[in-house]
């Protein structure tokens, strides 16, 4: 298990992509992989820490999201 804190994401800014979300604004993206896209998380140099996001979608998505960071 990581020692890391996690990285944190203010909830106004979760709470506008979660807005986008439901009005369909990632259309055929998966919900990790939108969520990856929509933080432009590609600029984290740690990916492993991601575990894979990208590709889920879901539960599973929203598991990961909120193992890795802090809504607040």
């Amino acid at each position: 298990m990581s020692s890391k804190p996690p990285m944190e994401i203010e909830s106004a800014r979760y709470d506008e992509f979660l807005d986008l979300w439901e009005q369909g604004a990632f259309d055929q993206q998966r919900l990790g992989q939108a969520f990856y896209n929509h933080f432009r998380l590609h600029r984290l140099t740690d990916q492993a820490v991601l575990q894979g996001l990208y590709e889920i979608d879901g539960e599973k998505a929203g598991a990961v999201i909120f193992r890795v960071f802090r809504i607040g």
